[in-house]
């Protein structure tokens, strides 16, 4: 049996799609993976015999038109992932928990999660409604690819200290450089939380250098978000804390309310990441002045506004001079 294995989207390793390769490898079927961007890239080529079964799998909802053609060229095709829906579970296909990273062979870390679902009901996330509550579902050793392979974990937690388990799994990553991918909850860190983060070598997603991921979405959590940075930067230096800022999903939010969350946050002196939840040309606008620092270059709001969210030729070059990656620890 001729097996077909389509990741429409993302830049890391599709579980599902690997837990579907160690399925069909497990029976002896043949595998194709095919990282899908265009419809030319699941036709058939000259060489090509049509498969027996088509899988394909998307995180985002900007795929959909992606995962509809490929229905509509393999209308038997099984098609699933967060952007496409949240009732399906592989289990109901009868898949098992085992991962074959053999589908994505340049790929070293360990990937995988150690709990599911999250304490919180956030409403612009799927997490609550796809995973339910916080429940453990695997061990620092049960994620781990073995002995050789690099001691790096990549971890997908939505909320690593909602599991009561959480100072097991710490103690676990002694030795390990581990990316919090899906960032940790400020709102709801302890102390000792912080402390037990700080005893990690917790990296970036390329395992380059030192970075916390976290989040500050709503101003109404200011309180919350606040004091939890305040116990982070006891323990790292703020320009090793990234944090993601959702913009626009308040159809009422204005600047002024914008600004009441990213003027603490530069004056913390974190790393801060803007994204538009709604893509109108003004939050796209806010996302360039914040995320390429030109908000720390002393152009006003009012003057990028007046540009028409671009830069001048001066503040162009200036930002030339200055501008690293987000993901670096020298970013904005």
């Amino acid at each position: 049996m001729k097996v077909w294995l389509l990741d429409l989207d993302g830049k890391i390793p599709n579980l599902a799609l690997m837990r579907l390769a160690a399925h069909h490898l497990g029976r002896g079927d043949l595998l194709e993976m095919r990282r899908v961007r265009l419809r030319a890239d699941f036709e058939l080529q000259l060489w090509d015999e049509p498969p027996d079964a088509v899988y394909a799998s998307l995180l985002y909802d900007r795929s959909r038109p992606l995962a509809q053609a490929v229905l509509e060229r393999w209308p038997r095709a099984r098609v699933g992932g967060t952007g496409w829906d949240l009732a399906t579970d592989l289990e109901d296909l009868g898949i098992g928990p085992e991962l074959d990273y053999g589908i994505y062979p340049d790929w070293q870390p360990s990937l995988g999660f150690t709990q599911r679902g999250c304490r919180r009901q956030c409403p612009w996330c799927v997490t609550p409604v796809k995973d339910g509550r916080n429940r453990a579902v695997a061990t620092i050793p049960e994620i781990y690819r073995g002995a050789q392979h690099p001691k790096r974990l990549f971890l997908l937690d939505q909320d690593f200290f909602g599991q009561p388990a959480w100072g097991e799994r710490v103690r676990e990553m002694s030795g390990f450089a581990v990316c919090f991918n899906g960032g940790i909850d400020c709102r709801s860190l302890t102390e000792t939380q912080a402390a037990a983060l700080a005893s990690v070598r917790v990296t970036d997603n390329e395992f380059k250098t030192r970075r916390v991921y976290t989040a500050w979405d709503r101003l109404g959590d200011a309180e919350l978000v606040l004091r939890g940075l305040r116990r982070l930067v006891k323990h790292f230096t703020p320009r090793t804390i990234m944090v993601y800022m959702l913009v626009g999903f308040d159809p009422d939010e204005d600047h002024q309310a914008r600004e009441l969350r990213r003027t603490p946050l530069r004056d913390l002196g974190v790393l801060l990441y803007i994204m538009p939840y709604r893509r109108t040309p003004e939050l796209l606008g806010y996302q360039r002045w914040v995320n390429f620092s030109y908000d720390k270059r002393k152009m006003t709001w009012s003057q990028w506004e007046a540009e028409g969210y671009q830069a001048h030729e001066q503040h162009r070059r200036e930002a030339r001079v200055g501008q690293t990656r987000f993901d670096d620890s020298e970013g904005p």
